[in-house]
């Protein structure tokens, strides 16, 4: 039920199911409308104080996360008002306060007044870095989702070598861009502790079901998460091609934090000729990076044991580095 015994509004049918925003931005219209209505019916101090308890125990995402409404805050609170109230409930309570008042006003006038002044001068340099921040948002694009190339499958040529490889291994072995788990379930079946990790929404929902160790995460923010030596390999396909340079060393980075020693780690990727070819994926026209050429990786990598296998005909290659 509505403030003040309005009537709720009438209940989705199931053509029209409305999703949790839309139901929120539908109730907090009714609130806005219910309190235009009763406007000036409650005491304006007594609206004023609840309003400021709202804005102290509130958190900013229930008044919507948004830096304007923190400013509002601000600018709200940053004027100090030295004339206190004097009304009593009191014989002569009146009195005694307003004389008290005349005493120290002079005082209290001259403390609120520099807290005052400290407050519009933070206000101001907040609302500075709101419109540096307006200004970024304008100029930076936004983030670009990790699109996935080729997951690979169970038939692959390099599949074999990378079970090999990783069939020594101490401590859990990730798998970014899983996809529905298959080489999850290969490395299982070879002794070894794997899960794997997919930023696309949807797929990894069946596997789960059945039990499979897989995650719809972001790869590369869950290798930021990971502690550091804890994993014993991962293994990375189908996604470096299409990283721009700046998240692609934050990959190798995390990479190699999160490795522990005498680790491995497996790299599939198309070659940069195919990635310019006539048949190559619709990704590469798309995506903001491009494939690494395999000595680059040896660079990148330079601490570890790096080999590097070519696919047939050259389209992809292997890099298999050991610590």
């Amino acid at each position: 039920m509505s403030v003040h015994g309005s009537q709720e509004p009438p209940a989705p049918s199931r053509e029209e199911v409305l999703v949790p925003d839309d139901y929120l931005r539908r109730v907090m219209a009714e609130i806005d409308d219910e309190v235009q209505r009763h406007r000036g019916e409650i005491p304006l101090q007594l609206e004023r104080e609840l309003d400021e308890m709202f804005l102290e125990h509130a958190p900013v995402a229930v008044r919507g996360g948004d830096l304007k409404d923190a400013l509002a805050m601000v600018d709200q609170a940053a004027f100090v008002d030295p004339v206190v109230p004097v009304t009593s409930q009191r014989p002569a309570g009146a009195a005694v306060k307003r004389t008290l008042r005349a005493l120290s006003l002079w005082y209290m006038g001259w403390v609120t007044h520099q807290v005052s002044s400290l407050g519009l001068a933070v206000s101001r340099a907040l609302h500075s870095v709101d419109a540096q921040l307006d200004e970024l948002r304008r100029l930076v694009p936004p983030p670009i989702p990790m699109r996935v190339v080729d997951e690979g499958s169970t038939g692959s040529w390099w599949v074999s070598r990378a079970v090999d490889v990783l069939s020594d291994t101490r401590g859990r072995v990730l798998h970014t861009a899983c996809g529905d788990g298959w080489l999850v379930g290969l490395l299982s079946a070879e002794g070894i502790d794997a899960y794997g990790v997919d930023p696309r929404p949807g797929k990894v929902d069946d596997a789960q079901l059945r039990g499979a160790d897989l995650r719809q995460e972001d790869p590369l923010g869950h290798l930021r998460a990971v502690g550091s030596s804890s994993l014993g390999g991962v293994v990375i396909s189908g996604i470096v091609e299409v990283m721009e340079p700046a998240r692609r060393d934050e990959l190798v980075r995390s990479v190699l934090g999160g490795v522990a020693g005498r680790g491995v780690l497996v790299v599939h990727s198309v070659s940069p000729d195919a990635w310019l070819g006539e048949d190559a994926p619709v990704e590469a026209d798309l995506a903001a990076g491009r494939p690494l050429r395999p000595r680059t990786w040896a660079h990148l990598l330079a601490t570890w044991a790096v080999e590097i296998v070519e696919g047939p005909g050259g389209a992809d290659y292997l890099v298999v580095a050991t610590r």
